[in-house]
Parts: C-alpha cells; sequence; structure tokens
C-alpha cells in the first residue's frame, strides 16, 4: 500500500509540474474535465451546494484539484501506513485527499466566476477622487480613485491651480493628459 501512497504523490505532483513546463497538458485535461463537469450540470445532478456566500462544489473535476487531492491522499497515506492500521489510514487518507480536492475545485470555481470590471478614464471623471500623495506646488502627486464596486486605482496627478493639494483631500478628476490626472479640490459643503 505504500507504494500505491508514493505513486499518488508523484502523479499529484508530476502531472501539474509538466502542464506547468510543457503548458498543453493542463488545457487538454481542463477540457476533458470541463466536459465531464458540464455533463453532470447539464443532467440537473446538483454538484455543489451553497453555504452562506460560498458554493462546495462536491465532485472535484479539474486536475488541479484531482492532482491536489492525489497528493495529499498520498502525503497522509504515507505518514499513517507505519502507525495505524491500514483500514485507518486509507480512510483518513481518502477523506484528507478528497477534502482537499473539493476545496481547490471550490477555489476554481469561484475564479472562474469572477467578473472584472475595468474602467476608462473617460469613466473615472465620474468618480470624486483623493490625493494620496500630496501635489507639491508646481509639481506631481498621487491620485486614488474608488469606484462603486470597490476597485482602487490610482494614477499620477497634477493640481491645475500653481499651489499645491494637501494628501487625503477630495478632488474631481477633471482630463488625463497622457496618463497624469489634472485634478481640483472639491469645494466642500
Amino acid at each position: 500500500m505504500e507504494r500505491v501512497f508514493t505513486i499518488c504523490m508523484i502523479v499529484g505532483f508530476t502531472i501539474p509540474l509538466l502542464s506547468l513546463i510543457l503548458g498543453q497538458i493542463g488545457d487538454i485535461l481542463d477540457n476533458l474535465f470541463d466536459g465531464v463537469f458540464n455533463l453532470f450540470e447539464g443532467l440537473s445532478l446538483h454538484t455543489h451546494f451553497e453555504v452562506g456566500n460560498l458554493e462546495l462544489y462536491l465532485l472535484p473535476f479539474s486536475m488541479q484539484s484531482l492532482c491536489g487531492g492525489l497528493l495529499i491522499f498520498g502525503a497522509v497515506g504515507k505518514l499513517l501506513i507505519r502507525k495505524t492500521n491500514q483500514t485507518v489510514c486509507i480512510i483518513v487518507a481518502v477523506l484528507f485527499g478528497y477534502l482537499i480536492a473539493v476545496l481547490l475545485q471550490t477555489m476554481i470555481q469561484k475564479l472562474k466566476h469572477v467578473e472584472n470590471t475595468t474602467y476608462s478614464k473617460e469613466q473615472l471623471l465620474l468618480f470624486d477622487a483623493k490625493i494620496i500623495n500630496a501635489i507639491i506646488p508646481g509639481g506631481f502627486g498621487c491620485v486614488s480613485v474608488t469606484t462603486l464596486d470597490g476597485i482602487t486605482t490610482s494614477y499620477p496627478a497634477k493640481a491645475t491651480i500653481a499651489e499645491g493639494i494637501p494628501q487625503d483631500t477630495k478632488v474631481k478628476i477633471l482630463y488625463f493628459e497622457k496618463n497624469i490626472a489634472i485634478v481640483e479640490k472639491v469645494e466642500e459643503t
């Protein structure tokens, strides 16, 4: 049984490493596993359930999750094979391997569904900004713009007036000159 654990560790480590080096193995296997995963989704089998804001995927169908599960299965098995009964060792190794595979699959699926909205410079003109590095008189500083969905972007900034603008001052971006935000103070009422 120790040989099986060793082989699982080697496979769990080697396939992602080869995929990293060669690049194509991961794409082929991921497409295969995505097809199998989509088959289960198409059959309306619930392969995941929600816990709060998190969706746990019970069937780990991706190369990364299967390799991670094999690696942990082999490692836990090798650690326990000499200290416990073989049946207990296999059960514990399977549970840990499956747990890691499910966690990895959950993270992979969560990352596949992440949507990142990017804003053009023209759209950033609509948001208030804040000086994060003071603009020195006649010089430059840094302005930070936080959008409604929490994305923060920083740009070098220059003031429209000759005097400087201190740090933490609310400003309005008037326009961009090359990649430099031209700003003015927002009068607080």
